[in-house]
């Protein structure tokens, strides 16, 4: 097997065109009045790695200026419902959420896709031979480039995969205000989910006054 050309391209350059080309897919309900909304909670997101994309989402909309509950109060809250998840919450149970925790709105969100980062030992094959040996490595944080004691190998690093998914609801009416969607290639899951999250807080300023650049 031969090496994908695209692991060769230096990781900060790659980077660097990743965050300078992904940008959020959003969609926003023109009868939405944002001016309303005083006080938010942010849901675990469905699938894995749905709890660290909701804290991050949390951070990015306090640097912002949002008012957000702690997201354990509203956990004990949903367990207390006997409610495995935010995706099984109806209308009438929204509303309920919404008065006990004195909140508006409720983010709600999916993990799409959680693909971690992967190192791998590339070999070049000697003359003669067809194709070069790749071997997973286990951990990302092996040291890149050429690896001592073997002159044809170097370890390269794919980049961590991350989609989310989001929504922002109205826990009054149960109609979804705002809604967005992101692919984004890090250097591991955490600094991937923080480029989204981080995408879709800065894409509600525009459109929520109780928020700030």
């Amino acid at each position: 097997m031969t090496p994908s050309p695209r692991l060769r391209v230096p990781a900060s350059l790659f980077l660097a065109c990743l965050a300078g080309c992904a940008h959020p897919e959003i969609a926003v309900n023109t009868r939405a009045d944002f001016s309303k909304i005083r006080r938010v909670a942010v849901a675990s997101f469905g699938g894995s790695g749905g709890g660290l994309a909701a804290d991050l989402l949390t951070q990015d909309l306090l640097k912002h200026g949002a008012d957000v509950v702690e997201r354990q109060r509203l956990d004990a809250l949903l367990k207390e419902q006997q409610l495995a998840s935010q995706n099984s919450l109806d209308p009438a149970t929204l509303k309920k959420i919404g008065k006990i925790l004195g909140v508006d709105a409720m983010f709600m969100g999916t993990v799409a896709s959680n693909v971690p980062s992967q190192s791998y030992l590339v070999t070049r094959s000697r003359r003669g031979e067809k194709h070069d040996t790749v071997t997973p490595v286990g951990s990302a944080h092996v040291s890149q480039g050429p690896v001592a004691g073997l002159p044809r190998a170097e370890v390269v690093t794919s980049a961590a995969q991350n989609s989310l998914i989001a929504r922002l609801v109205d826990v009054e009416t149960g109609s979804v205000l705002w809604s967005g969607r992101m692919s984004y290639e890090g250097y591991d899951n955490q600094s991937a989910m923080a480029s989204i999250t981080s995408s879709f807080a800065k894409s509600l300023v525009p459109l929520w006054p109780a928020l700030h650049p």
